[in-house]
């Protein structure tokens, strides 16, 4: 082990230079994109082009009552005596077609093929 260590403490350390030279590579579409750019030249606007494109301030109209409010409360009263309409399942072997009896655990029931 020791021999080792004085074999490579003893060993000239050699100094290398490493230089990564990559060639040049010209890339047309960078070189397009630059040159319409530096030739890009706006047009100064004018005050005539800033109000073509925005719209003049109009106040929004006042909002409306709704037209249940506009009843008053007998309209509310009205509605809260009457009756409430309940639908009924029609029954079996009626013209209109049959009617399975409704079970509410029933409703989210995956079914099954017979394979």
């Amino acid at each position: 082990m020791f021999s080792f260590i004085t074999k490579t403490a003893t060993a000239p350390l050699r100094s290398v230079r490493c230089f990564h030279v990559s060639s040049f590579r010209p890339n047309l579409v960078q070189d397009l994109y630059i040159k319409e750019l530096k030739a890009f030249k706006p047009k100064p606007l004018t005050e005539a082009d800033a109000q073509e494109a925005t719209m003049p301030w109009k106040l929004p109209q006042a909002a409306k009552a709704p037209a249940l409010e506009a009843e008053g409360a007998d309209a509310l009263a009205e509605y809260e005596s009457s009756n409430v309409e309940v639908s009924t399942p029609k029954a079996k072997g009626t013209p209109e077609g049959t009617q399975e009896n409704y079970n509410p655990d029933d409703w989210f029931v995956f079914e099954e093929d017979k394979a």
